[in-house]
């Protein structure tokens, strides 16, 4: 069995602490990299406009056809393709670099998966589940290279599954809306190394947003 070093115990205990768990910040976070890398060339009232966040969520990339942030999947956001290596459509940006590093894609990546939000939520909120929202563990596990992860929800809501490796990096990302009463997701690990990995679940039910338990899963190959 792989060991566990300090590092790694204390990135897992950060995620089972739903009140350790802090979810991205947009002021503190993320606008500062845009003014940082890219209002300069993307702060005007015209094309897509970095400056702040209204602008950001409601700049339309010319070349995709789409807004650029689409709440809840960073693989589908233009902002994210131009900012990692090798965007689908035209050149990396900022253009001419210097390029983000991968900690500040990753944080990005990472907000748009939480949901996008201006404010981040609460642990206040985070901490109170309504009752009937549970997560059930995953099965099989230890699995390979594939596994299903389960949660009830008593009524139609909103929900974002993200599965983490073991060092906090986000490597899986799913959305779509619960079906009553369990909603099953099935997750496919076969490009993945074998490890410990992490997964929590966003819920959306009207104007409430909470996380359900973190729980963790293995991967053995």
């Amino acid at each position: 069995m792989k060991t566990l070093t300090p590092l790694t115990v204390l990135l897992y205990f950060s995620f089972f602490g739903a009140d350790t768990f802090a979810q991205v910040d947009y002021e503190k976070d993320i606008q500062p990299i845009f003014d940082a890398s890219c209002v300069s060339c993307h702060g005007s009232t015209s094309g897509v406009n970095l400056a702040n966040y209204d602008a950001v969520m409601n700049s339309v990339g010319d070349q995709y056809g789409t807004e650029i942030v689409v709440p809840g999947n960073p693989n589908q956001s233009p902002l994210v393709d131009k900012i990692e290596p090798s965007p689908e459509i035209g050149s990396r940006m900022p253009q001419g670099g210097p390029f983000l590093s991968n900690d500040e894609i990753d944080l990005i990546r990472n907000w748009i998966a939480e949901g996008a939000n201006e404010v981040a939520v609460s642990n206040e909120m985070i901490s109170e589940v309504p009752e009937g929202f549970e997560m059930i563990d995953n099965y099989p596990n230890p699995f390979n290279p594939q596994t299903i992860i389960s949660f009830t929800s008593p009524v139609t809501s909103a929900y974002n599954l993200n599965v983490y490796n073991a060092t906090g990096v986000l490597i899986r990302e799913f959305s779509g809306v619960t079906n009553n009463p369990k909603t099953q997701v099935q997750v496919n690990m076969n490009d993945l190394p074998s490890g410990i990995y992490i997964y929590r679940v966003k819920i959306t039910s009207g104007n409430r947003s909470f996380f359900l338990e973190s729980q963790k899963m293995t991967l053995t190959k």
